[in-house]
């Protein structure tokens, strides 16, 4: 019966040390991704994921024309986190453009604007997301 027991208690300890184990798993959170259509017809995607204690945030936009220059801001909790200017390139009938950039990650949810505005057109796009 005792060494029933000591099996026993030998078995629960494994157990325990195995579930208390660190895991790499919140180094790979889940994305959120959330779109959107531009006034103009341009389509915009923001990215969220978590990566190494910080929020990485992508915008893409795809559209119909190639070549203009887009000025692209994140907002972290309404604070602005970055604005960049940069050309959409081409592709295939088109055009696409992406900014990614690591954000802060604040205590609890972060709710993160991107927009941009083709300083040509003035088309304007604004999409949501929080993660």
């Amino acid at each position: 019966m005792s060494s029933r027991i000591l099996i026993l208690s030998a078995a629960l300890v494994g157990s325990l040390l195995v579930l208390g184990a660190p895991t790499s798993a919140s180094a790979v959170g889940a994305s959120v991704v959330s779109k959107s259509t531009c006034t103009q017809g341009t389509t915009a995607m923001l990215t969220l994921s978590h990566d190494d204690g910080h929020v990485e945030a992508e915008m893409e936009l795809h559209a119909d024309k190639a070549g203009h220059i887009w000025k692209v801001r994140f907002y972290n909790e309404t604070v602005k986190a970055l604005t960049v200017s940069q050309r959409m390139n081409s592709e295939d009938g088109g055009g696409s453009l992406s900014v990614s950039r690591l954000l802060t990650n604040h205590a609890g949810t972060d709710d993160i604007t991107a927009t941009a505005t083709n300083q040509v057109t003035k088309e304007r796009c604004v999409v949501r997301a929080s993660i």
